[in-house]
């Protein structure tokens, strides 16, 4: 993947970054934190947690979550 990315001029993208990527849009779909971290190996939720992304999306979907 790095050679494909190096040849392709694509700067600071790596394994890491996509699985943060999936990770996070997972998240964003709304997959329970315990199924994301069955499929991401992490032990704790405190070190999924870590290692997750809050977007823009997620913002938005709380703060329309709550009724006044």
């Amino acid at each position: 993947m790095r050679e494909v990315c190096y040849r392709l001029e694509f700067e600071g993208v790596s394994t890491h970054s996509f699985r943060r990527t999936a990770l996070t849009q997972m998240s964003d779909a709304g997959v329970p934190l315990r199924h994301i971290q069955a499929i991401s190996g992490h032990r704790t939720l405190s070190a999924l947690e870590r290692y997750l992304g809050v977007t823009d999306k997620q913002k938005q979907n709380a703060i329309d979550s709550l009724e006044f």
